[in-house]
C-alpha cells in the first residue's frame, strides 16, 4: 500500500467519523413518511412525528391528541408516559382532576433532571427562570423545584425538537421563543427538510406559498 492510498483511507475514515458525530446523524428519528401522512396537515404530521419519537401506537396518539385543547399537552403527556411507564389513560385522568404537569410527573417519579436538556449558556426567556432554579437545586438538594405548566410545555418542546431533528438545544429554544405550538414547529421543520410545502404537500418548486407559523402562547 503506497502513501497516497494510505492517506485516502485515513481521510475517508476521518470523514465517516465526522458524519457519524453530526447532530443529524445522531438524531435518527426523522424519516420521510411518504403518502402515509398528510404532510400539509399540521395535526396529522404532528401525530405521526409524536408516534415515532415517543414510540407509541399511532391510533393511541390520535385518540388522546384530539382531546387536547393545547397540542403541546400531548407531548408532555407522552413524555411523562415514556419516563414513568404509565398509560396515557392514567396520566390524563390526573390531568382532568386538575393536577399540573409537574405534580403528575412527581406523582409518577419523574426526576427533575429529565425535564432539562443541558445547554452551553444560560438561556433567556421563557427558559431562564426554570433553568436557574434547576441549576441552584443541583448545588443544594434541599431546594424545591416546581415547574409551571408553561415551563413543562416549553421544556418538552425543546427536547422533542433537539432529539428528533438533532439540532442544538439553543436552536430549538430559538425556534420556540415566539411561543409557536410544537405541532407547527415540528411540521414546518419536516416540510423544510423533506422539500415539500404546506400547499397540498407539493414540492417547494411547485408552490410559492410559505407555511404558517401558528400563534404565540401567553399562558
Amino acid at each position: 500500500m503506497n502513501a497516497r492510498t494510505l492517506r485516502m483511507i485515513m481521510l475517508g475514515a476521518a470523514l465517516a467519523t465526522t458524519l457519524a458525530a453530526s447532530p443529524a446523524a445522531r438524531a435518527g428519528f426523522d424519516v420521510d413518511f411518504g403518502a402515509a401522512v398528510r404532510v400539509n396537515d399540521d395535526t396529522d404530521l404532528y401525530f405521526a412525528i409524536s408516534s415515532r419519537y415517543f414510540d407509541r401506537d399511532r391510533r393511541e396518539v390520535d385518540h388522546w391528541g384530539r382531546r387536547c385543547d393545547d397540542p403541546d399537552d400531548l407531548a408532555v403527556a407522552l413524555f411523562i408516559g415514556r419516563h414513568s411507564g404509565r398509560s396515557l389513560n392514567e396520566i390524563f385522568d390526573l390531568r382532568h382532576r386538575g393536577r399540573t404537569w409537574w405534580e403528575i410527573g412527581v406523582r409518577f417519579g419523574i426526576p427533575a433532571d429529565a425535564w432539562f436538556v443541558p445547554v452551553r449558556r444560560d438561556p433567556g426567556p421563557p427558559y431562564g427562570k426554570a433553568y436557574g432554579h434547576w441549576k441552584k437545586r443541583g448545588r443544594d438538594e434541599r431546594r424545591t423545584l416546581v415547574l409551571s405548566d408553561r415551563d413543562a410545555r416549553n421544556l418538552v418542546a425543546v427536547r422533542v425538537m433537539h432529539e428528533y431533528y438533532g439540532v442544538s438545544a439553543e436552536l430549538a429554544m430559538e425556534w420556540r421563543s415566539g411561543g409557536t405550538d410544537l405541532s407547527v414547529l415540528v411540521s414546518d421543520q419536516y416540510r423544510e427538510r423533506h422539500h415539500v410545502s404546506k400547499d397540498k404537500g407539493k414540492s417547494k418548486h411547485e408552490s410559492h406559498d410559505h407555511p404558517g407559523h401558528g400563534h404565540g402562547k401567553n399562558k
